[in-house]
């Protein structure tokens, strides 16, 4: 894929994304969970708060940090199979998650103009962390079991990540924000191990491209 036509792309889902959420709209009441931050209404997101004056556009580096999963709560799938054993988030699929982030925000970076490297003043450094994940099949147990090779599900699951903003340089809080999406839209397609990879760099794909878009205001 050529770079002119990733920049393209991009700049039509941010244009699309506008078209849908509307202008993010900074509330005057304080957040109680979240000290010098306000709530975010029209985000984009489940929730978002973020601090007045924080100007998130004049920043033109980003450092992202890797995606963190060890933590997120896991909710089982749920099976017929005579195999129940517990899908598990094992450090293979963590750094494998890790990567596609990565990869996901590097080319959402690209697309919107932000460069990823160096340090100082004006660097917007991006934490990251899935903290529920819910998989809709236990594809490699599924898989052991005799009779039960093919799984169909409507998608893959779903997940949830939090994301924190911070100035790099003075290391303050700028913005906190949640959301929960649904991990493909397979309508109830016959589903595996590649399948799902797929489904998550495409949800992965859309989380950083919103929130590049955000911060960029483009």
């Amino acid at each position: 894929m050529s770079n002119r036509y990733t920049t393209t792309l991009f700049l039509a889902l941010s244009l699309l994304l506008a078209a849908c959420t509307g202008t993010p709209t900074l509330e005057e009441k304080p957040s109680s969970e979240f000290v010098g931050l306000n709530k975010v209404s029209s985000s984009g997101f489940n929730e978002a708060w973020a601090r007045p004056g924080a100007a998130l556009a004049a920043y033109k580096v980003i450092q992202i940090s890797p995606l963190q999963s060890a933590d997120a709560k896991i909710v089982q799938p749920q099976t017929t199979s005579r195999i129940r054993r517990d899908w598990e988030l094992t450090p293979q699929r963590q750094q494998a998650l890790a990567e596609s982030w990565l990869k996901s925000m590097q080319t959402g970076a690209a697309g919107h103009n932000l460069g990823t490297g160096g340090d100082g003043d004006k660097v917007l450094r991006i934490d990251a962390a899935l903290t529920r994940i819910a998989p809709s099949a236990n594809l490699q147990e599924e898989q052991k079991s005799s009779g039960r090779s093919t799984v169909y599900t409507e998608d893959s699951g779903e997940a949830s990540i939090e994301f924190r903003l911070y100035d790099l340089s003075s290391g303050e809080l700028l913005v906190v924000i949640r959301d929960k999406r649904r991990v493909g839209n397979q309508m109830w397609g016959r589903a595996n191990t590649v399948t799902a990879s797929s489904d998550v760099r495409t949800l992965f794909n859309s989380w950083s491209n919103q929130l590049l878009s955000r911060v960029t205001g483009k």
